[in-house]
C-alpha cells in the first residue's frame, strides 16, 4: 500500500516525530475515505487534480480554517512527491495547486 509505504520513509528515512507522522497519517486517510465515499475510489495515487479540488471545496464548507486545509494538502503534497520519487506516477496532481490565503491574526500584548 502507497501510503503504508510513504509513512514508512518518513519515521525511517527522514526521521519524522510519531506525532508529524501520525499526521500526515490522518491527512492522508481523510482524503483516502472521501476518494472512497466520493468516487468509490481508495487508490489515492489515481486521483485527478479536480477529484482534490473537490476535497478541498469540502474541507473549506466544513469550516476548516485555511492554514489547516492547507497543511492538510501539504501533506498530500509530500505523498505524491513520494510516489513520483519511488516510480509509482508520473506527476502529482498537485504541481501547479497554490494554497489558499491566510489571514495574519494581530497580536495583542499583554499590559
Amino acid at each position: 500500500m502507497p501510503i503504508t509505504s510513504f509513512l514508512n520513509y518518513l519515521s525511517l528515512e527522514k526521521k519524522y516525530s510519531k506525532h508529524t507522522v501520525t499526521a500526515y497519517q490522518n491527512d492522508l486517510n481523510s482524503f483516502q475515505l472521501f476518494c472512497n465515499l466520493e468516487y468509490g475510489n481508495e487508490n489515492i495515487a489515481t486521483v485527478n487534480y479536480a477529484q482534490i479540488r473537490n476535497w478541498i471545496v469540502s474541507l473549506v464548507n466544513s469550516k476548516i480554517t485555511n492554514r489547516t486545509i492547507n497543511r492538510k494538502v501539504s501533506s498530500l503534497k509530500s505523498f505524491y512527491k513520494f510516489l513520483q520519487k519511488t516510480k509509482q506516477i508520473e506527476a502529482s496532481p498537485l504541481v501547479k495547486h497554490q494554497a489558499l490565503k491566510v489571514l495574519k491574526q494581530v497580536q495583542v500584548p499583554f499590559s
